[in-house]
């Protein structure tokens, strides 16, 4: 029996990229927009939070948009508007950032992580692979410690696959970044759904086993896309994406949810 009730797609805004941060070596050329998403999941032990979005505020605000963004060379800026802030989607499901119990981080790019502030009630569980990547000092630009090297949190850090409740599975799938980590639940009705995040941006990295061009270690992030694709198959599962343009417009997306 599962203990997740229902997962909702929250759809945090829009990143303008090169088509080779998705795909490897691909698309040089071109440049697309992919959308950035989380998702929240409702459970017997309450509200579940998988990565957070990036931090709006930071968008907003000139010298932090020059210091963390353009500056660093992430330019053009992401798109986030009003109806795209996760406080905003959280309000209309009915709940707050105080009522989130438990943040799961996929990895620690600034995409993922730009609400950790908001929820120092929240237990977050982090691969310690991250962690100790993130404390070694060479994280590159993407990662904000302002989001997340925060007094008063509660991590805790997990290594290699971790059950944390019936029909909520963490799987260890690095290579996008040294700790990054994906999510198999168990639906009451709609059954078993895989939340890659970002072992691939695209559903192609999947189908033609392309590697994704944002990586740490390519053995690795092949290894992790054959994973996907593995778990997907044994269990019929539905595949989401953190990052896909086409998949985020024919799911459900937030205050609609999956059962």
């Amino acid at each position: 029996m599962t203990s997740v009730k229902r997962l909702f797609v929250l759809l945090c805004g829009f990143e303008i990229i090169p088509k080779t941060v998705s795909t490897h070596q691909i698309g040089a050329r071109f440049i697309i927009s992919v959308p950035i998403s989380a998702y929240l999941l409702d459970t017997d032990s309450g509200w579940v939070l998988f990565d957070t979005g990036l931090d709006e505020a930071n968008l907003r605000d000139p010298a932090k948009l020059d210091a963390l963004y353009l500056s660093t060379g992430w330019d053009p800026q992401p798109v986030v508007k009003p109806h795209h802030e996760l406080e905003r989607q959280l309000a209309e499901i009915g709940i707050g950032f105080a009522d989130i119990s438990t943040v799961i981080l996929s990895h620690l790019h600034a995409d993922h992580t730009g609400h950790i502030k908001h929820m120092p009630q929240a237990k977050f569980i982090l691969a310690q692979r991250e962690w100790d990547f993130v404390r070694s000092g060479e994280a590159p630009s993407y990662f904000f410690p302002s989001d997340y090297d925060l007094p008063g949190l509660n991590w805790q850090f997990v290594s290699g696959d971790t059950q944390l409740m019936d029909g909520l599975t963490i799987i260890a799938t690095p290579g996008h970044s040294p700790g990054h980590q994906s999510l198999v639940i168990q639906l009451p009705r709609t059954g078993p759904v895989v939340l890659a995040a970002d072992v691939g941006d695209l559903m192609i990295n999947f189908t033609d086993e392309i590697l994704p061009g944002g990586m740490t270690d390519q053995a690795e992030a092949l290894a992790s896309i054959r994973r996907i694709n593995a778990v997907v198959a044994e269990h019929q599962a539905m595949l989401f994406l953190t990052h896909d343009p086409e998949l985020i417009q024919q799911i459900k997306l937030a205050p609609d949810y999956y059962d």
